[in-house]
């Protein structure tokens, strides 16, 4: 641990912008793992979690409302516990009790001063005081350092949740009738993960003191094999640690997509091609490597692991606001990986930390991690040492589909600030078409990859939000991006590419940001889409206008409506707004009663995001 080692920097704040929509990542030996929620694995397993839209850049979740069913279990602590996802039963001794979501018992300190640590803490920091000296202090509280930076800034309150310090309780769950201790995964009302997220900082089991974690210890001469190459050596076991890893896609090739070109969709092998000046990825696997768990082997005592450490489902692309290309360039890797879980847990009678890497392995063969990122605060320098960089800055992203990925000269795109950065001193929108290169006090300069500047069009600027039309000279290749409020200049990064096309959206289930257009009584008649709506009869022409960015003229321009092919009567710049485009596409009768479909349009082969409409 890097820094004083005292104030330890949540993983979920300080790394939070590197996460795929799978909320995992990789350092930079690439073992890809979960700080935070699988939720990926959590879809999988249908565990209260739904799919609301899937875009090139992969999907959007959202759980479910109650009722709710008892979680699965969706991993294993070293210490040899479950770990459940967030739903238990409301009385943990009646299994036919209400399902509930497990809420944590961590909350946010009351404090003004980082000057003594919370009581969980002290086991973590053994021969720390309590009560801290001036040189041990943590940084002041204000927007560069707020509350939930660190883990200490968090204190477990007995009574305020349902589990214990160590993110678990005892209970019966449907695969232990008789009771076990288990550790759930803990989230907010909202859906966002709550500190600790998915075990405490330590385990409130006995870990086996060799061959913790993911080393490749010797396997002993009497381990049996229960699972090797796709294929199981005898009937499947009923024993919940058997019954619910997943081997399943064990000759599943891994796919990841790539933040370069998600539309090229997901990829076997990775990083993939690389734009001219971009730095050399770390991690990445160059030779197709299959996912999930490959190999389960058991004694009296102990479960053996082997997995590649990469899921069957599709993971990435990484993002990071400042990072080259916008693209975070740590890659999951193919590691080989061995985890040793004891078959029959013991409570700990010293509680042994959860230290920095792997804590525990999902079902699925991925690693797990707690909640801190390896930095911590140094009180001599007044920064946090160690992990990944955490300094103010923005991620750029498409204004039509809010993708991160690929932008074009000219087209819309919408910066959002990263950590304490601040983009403009007020809120003000364009009063008109002419967008201004000042607006709120903010000011865009885009620096292209001939190292050209030029200022930036701005439709709309606040203090957490920037939308700004990519200058139209701006030279192919990567570019970086200077966001400047008050003086103060908060850099972004973009990949500038000649066609990249996306289309507007209105909400997180892509219902597209659209018109239909109708002749009638001699007259166009424009129609907004809110809803379902009717083709309509044949002497009407309803045609569907959808509107985006990033199409740049380019051609030949072609449209799917529920993977049915339909041409595009016009294709290209909307008039009023520079950068929009506008595609015109007439509806045939054939799709009257198609219900909800996704609409696609390819422009030079990229296609877009997918958007969608409900036909009547």
């Amino acid at each position: 641990m890097a820094g004083d080692g005292i104030w330890l920097r949540d993983a979920y704040f300080g790394e939070f912008e590197s996460f795929d929509p799978c909320l995992a990542h990789q350092p930079g030996q690439g073992m890809y793992h979960n700080h935070v929620q699988p939720v990926c694995l959590r879809a999988k397993l249908n565990d209260n979690v739904e799919v609301v839209g899937t875009g090139r850049t992969g999907s959007t979740y959202r759980e479910k409302a109650a009722p709710w069913t008892h979680s699965p279990i969706l991993g294993w602590s070293l210490d040899g516990y479950p770990i459940y996802g967030p739903y238990g039963y409301s009385d943990s001794r009646n299994p036919a009790s209400a399902v509930q979501r497990m809420r944590s018992g961590y909350r946010l300190r009351n404090m003004t001063r980082r000057d003594s640590l919370p009581d969980w803490a002290l086991g973590y920091h053994p021969n720390v005081p309590q009560q801290l000296p001036a040189a041990q202090h943590g940084p002041p509280i204000n927007e560069q350092f707020p509350l939930g930076r660190y883990v200490e800034d968090y204190e477990w309150a007995a009574g305020t949740g349902d589990l214990d310090q160590y993110n678990g309780r005892t209970t019966v769950t449907p695969e232990f009738p008789n009771g076990t201790y288990a550790y759930f995964i803990t989230m907010k009302d909202d859906g966002t993960p709550a500190f600790p997220y998915i075990q405490g900082l330590q385990y409130n089991g006995t870990v086996p003191a060799t061959g913790q974690g993911m080393g490749m210890a010797a396997i002993p001469a009497d381990a049996q094999d229960y699972f090797n190459n796709g294929a199981f050596t005898g009937p499947m076991a009923s024993d919940p640690q058997l019954k619910g890893l997943i081997t399943g896609n064990a000759q599943t090739l891994a796919r990841a997509l790539i933040a370069w070109d998600p539309s090229a969709g997901p990829q076997t092998t990775w990083p993939g091609v690389q734009p001219a000046g971009a730095r050399q990825a770390m991690g990445g696997v160059t030779t197709p490597s299959p996912g999930d768990i490959q190999r389960i082997r058991t004694t009296n005592t102990t479960l053996y692991l082997n997995s590649n450490n990469l899921p069957s489902y599709v993971i990435g692309p990484w993002f990071a606001g400042s990072a080259n290309g916008g693209v975070f360039m740590n890659f999951a890797a193919s590691i080989a990986t061995l985890s040793q879980i004891p078959r029959v847990p013991q409570p700990a009678a010293t509680k042994a930390n959860t230290g920095l890497g792997s804590i525990g392995v999902w079902v699925n063969g991925v690693a797990i991690f707690n909640a801190a990122d390896g930095a911590s605060y140094r009180n001599s320098t007044g920064t946090d040492l160690g992990g990944g960089a955490v300094a103010a800055n923005a991620i750029s992203r498409s204004s039509a589909s809010l993708e991160g990925g690929p932008v074009t000269p000219g087209s819309l795109v919408t910066a959002f600030a990263q950590f304490e950065s601040k983009l403009a001193t007020g809120t003000e929108s364009a009063p008109n078409a002419n967008w201004p290169v000042t607006l709120a006090g903010a000011g865009v300069t885009v620096v292209d990859s001939a190292g050209v500047a030029r200022p930036a069009q701005i439709s709309y600027a606040s203090p957490r939000q920037v939308n700004y039309r990519v200058p139209p000279e701006t030279a192919i290749g990567l570019a970086t991006v200077r966001l400047t409020a008050n003086s103060v200049t908060v850099m972004s990064a973009l990949n500038v590419v000649p066609v990249y096309p996306g289309l507007f959206k209105i909400n997180l289930e892509n219902a597209a940001a659209a018109q239909v257009a109708r002749f009638r009584s001699g007259e166009v008649i424009y129609e907004p889409v809110t809803g379902p709506f009717a083709v309509g009869p044949a002497s009407e022409q309803a045609t569907l206008i959808l509107y985006g960015t990033g199409f740049n003229s380019a051609t030949p321009v072609t449209a799917t409506i529920g993977g049915t092919t339909v041409p595009v009567a016009y294709a290209g710049a909307q008039g009023t707004f520079q950068g929009l485009d506008q595609i015109n596409v007439p509806l045939p009768a054939s799709l009257a009663g198609a219900g909800k479909v996704d609409v696609i349009v390819t422009a030079a082969q990229k296609p877009s995001n997918p958007v969608n409409i409900t036909l009547q």
